[in-house]
């Protein structure tokens, strides 16, 4: 897996920098959650740490994917599967974080508490800055673990340019108001990537196939193969977010060269879906109905 082994190690060198600059975004904005009391300062600041441990999670991640495995290994696919771990445990902890900062909010709305602005404002802009600069390193990023730790970048970006006009509201008309309920409006935001960002890797860990090719329409180009009478037993999933695996039946006319079947179908499913992890065993008409296994029987009247 050249190509993927290629993108970790960019991504690598991606998120180094990106874990110095979120370092040092989340002391500054420390500093002034210290001095202002600011609640909506405080949940950017526990977002962005959170995202902190995601980004060193996601790093640790890659160079595990990295590791050479030895001979006779169990993980017959590598340990790709690693930064999949690492992406959902970040959304997890994303939602969790986002829970506590609901209640203390809707707290603070019914007691509210005084701010001091300078501070709060002074950390917001640094974060705003810091973050920026994350966004630009990350964009880029091809793994899952690296487009988990860009949305947070961007969404830590977006939370603190919040916090900067919260406090241009809350300096221009002293309401206290302003401070949680831009707390909850960045909370909503948070939730809607850290959802999005679950739904991918749980449909990876489930095994899915990937949204952007369609099984039936694989199945049905392998079909107008010449020299195939049937597809059957066709699996179509990820090891990781760039590698997909397909593997699959297929059944040749008893005059067909299955050297030719097996190197269009190959040709076929690289060049037109990408897939190149590709195991297919073709057989005879007579080997598919003797030996189809009960799973094939069992699944074969769900196939569109």
């Amino acid at each position: 897996m050249p190509a993927v082994d290629t993108a970790y190690r960019a991504d690598q060198r991606r998120l180094r920098k990106a874990l110095g600059l979120t370092a040092a975004v989340v002391l500054v904005q420390a500093a002034g959650v210290w001095y202002s009391g600011s609640l909506a300062l405080l949940s950017d600041t526990g977002h962005v740490l959170t995202d902190l441990f995601g980004l060193g999670a996601a790093y640790l991640a890659l160079q595990v994917v990295s590791y050479p495995l030895r001979s006779g290994s169990r993980f017959t696919y590598g340990l790709y599967r690693a930064e999949v771990l690492v992406a959902l445990g970040s959304a997890l902890l994303l939602l969790g974080v986002c829970a506590v900062i609901v209640w203390e909010a809707v707290h603070r709305l019914v007691t509210p508490r005084p701010i001091v602005l300078p501070p709060m404002m002074a950390s917001a802009v640094a974060g705003l800055i810091g973050n920026g600069v994350a966004v630009v390193f990350l964009r880029h990023g091809e793994t899952l673990s690296t487009r988990a730790a860009y949305l947070h970048a961007l969404s830590d970006m977006a939370s603190s340019l919040a916090v900067v006009l919260g406090g241009i509201g809350m300096w221009w008309t002293e309401a206290l108001w302003i401070d949680p309920m831009v707390s909850l409006v960045l909370v909503g935001f948070i939730i809607r990537h850290a959802v999005r960002l679950l739904w991918e890797t749980v449909g990876v860990i489930l095994e899915a196939s990937p949204k952007a090719i369609s099984v039936a329409e694989v199945e049905r180009l392998l079909r107008q193969i010449p020299g195939v009478c049937d597809v059957h037993d066709l699996h179509l999933w990820r090891i990781a977010p760039q590698d997909v695996v397909l593997s699959a039946h297929v059944v040749a006319a008893p005059e067909a060269s299955r050297d030719a079947i097996l190197g269009s179908a190959r040709r076929l499913l690289q060049e037109r879906f990408g897939v190149h992890h590709v195991a297919l065993q073709v057989e005879s008409p007579e080997i598919a109905e003797q030996w189809q296994c009960a799973h094939c029987r069992y699944m074969a009247p769900l196939r569109p």
